[in-house]
């Protein structure tokens, strides 16, 4: 006979052995799960990302697609303006799980675009000083000089570090989307709401904020995101204010000194930034003369002393009056990297670091006025860093590639 301890040992044991293979089998089943969760989120990222990559290439503006991935995910694309930029936004999801994923786009820096674009004036560009431009320059007939003004000849060895090429040989246009840009371009299809002056921040990954005021603002809080901002009077930002990606709208937008950010600014007047304001990358400042001025005083941008703007500057007009064109202004010291294309006059006597487009330049010295000279200025591509994105102005090669300039999460 078998004792009864003996069988009550077998049971307990084979109860042992049982629950050692469920937690065998429930471990090994909980591990799989987490591996094909994990496999599942990785998919999700890089198909995230893929989406932006497909947005960058295959979806035109104010557009959407939808794409279904090899994993068997799905990502909605969708491509907008931001500004001066595109903005790609691309929703994967698969089952219940979802990520989102928003990116700044802007075009690749070419290496053929020139240093220096002198469009007007049949006697080609003289400069003086320590003048130095580097980089491929186009000029009227090819022709540049020596000049003697302000006291001072010009220092340096070679003219042109770079081709010389006549202007008439160049084509390389403002992009359509740019040559009369309006509020809407900015705007889309986001509803204003009045102005509130309080901080706030929006996500890229949001619908984002459109402000509006008849009257003039006064911006001293902290403003980040996905904002704009527009004033049917004038902005003004003061030294305090903190804001980051936001676009400023008004007829009239002054910077207070000391002043620095990022920001996006476009006027139909004026856009002045006192001395030393430094706006960060990428900041862009837009100027589109809707009518001829009616003081003596020229439509412009004007940057003071030890300024600087890092992304680029944009003038266009459409009431062109060669006796009062738009003009642009550099004090010396100030400094803008990127693009400046400029339908008008540039009147500088700081640096360009990146590419100058303008209709003839003005430099005031000696007690003189002088058309297509150039005194004590830098102007070079060589300088501008290799990865640096662009705005999307100029109608580029059509393999001018778009490159990320920054991206936000959410999952």
């Amino acid at each position: 006979m078998i004792r009864a301890s003996a069988i009550s040992y077998a049971i307990v044991f084979a109860l042992f052995i049982g629950l050692l293979a469920s937690s065998v089998f429930f471990i090994f089943s909980t591990q799989k799960r987490i591996e094909i969760s994990h496999t599942g989120q990785e998919h999700l990222l890089l198909d995230s990302y893929q989406g932006i990559q497909l947005g960058l290439q295959k979806v035109k503006v104010n557009d959407s697609l939808q794409f279904i991935h090899l994993s068997g995910d799905t990502s909605l694309i969708h491509k907008s303006i931001w500004g001066s930029y595109f903005l790609v936004t691309s929703k994967t999801f698969k089952n219940q799980r979802s990520i989102t994923r928003s990116a700044l786009i802007g075009s690749e820096f070419e290496e053929s675009i020139p240093s220096l674009v002198v469009r007007n004036g049949s006697d080609g560009l003289r400069i003086c000083g320590e003048t130095f431009i580097e980089g491929t320059t186009y000029l009227p007939n090819k022709r540049v000089e020596l000049a003697y003004i302000g006291g001072k000849n010009y220092s340096n060895p070679e003219l042109v570090y770079g081709k010389i090429e006549d202007v008439k040989e160049l084509k390389l246009p403002l992009s359509k989307a740019f040559q009369n840009i309006s509020t809407g371009s900015f705007t889309g299809n986001m509803l204003p709401k009045p102005f509130e002056s309080k901080d706030t921040s929006v996500s890229f990954l949001k619908e984002g904020i459109y402000y509006q005021s008849l009257d003039a603002i006064q911006l001293r809080g902290k403003l980040h995101g996905k904002i704009i901002i527009q004033s049917f009077d004038s902005l003004v930002v003061h030294q305090q204010a903190q804001l980051e990606n936001v676009i400023l709208i008004a007829p009239k937008i002054y910077i207070k000194q000391g002043f620095t950010g990022n920001l996006q600014a476009y006027a139909s007047e004026y856009i002045r930034l006192e001395d030393s304001v430094t706006l960060r990358y990428p900041s862009t400042l837009i100027l589109n003369e809707k009518n001829a001025p009616l003081t003596y005083e020229p439509h412009s941008i004007y940057l003071g002393f030890n300024s600087s703007v890092l992304g680029g500057i944009l003038l266009t007009t459409q009431q062109y009056d060669f006796r009062k064109q738009p003009r642009l202004t550099i004090q010396k010291d100030a400094v803008v990297a990127g693009i400046v294309f400029n339908h008008g006059t540039t009147e500088i006597y700081g640096s360009i670091i990146g590419s100058l487009n303008t209709s003839e330049t003005l430099t005031v010295a000696g007690g003189g006025s002088y058309t297509n000279h150039l005194l004590d200025v830098i102007i070079s591509t060589k300088r501008l860093p290799k990865d640096f994105i662009c705005p999307a102005w100029l109608e580029l090669s059509s393999h001018s590639r778009k490159k990320v300039i920054s991206c936000e999460l959410e999952s």
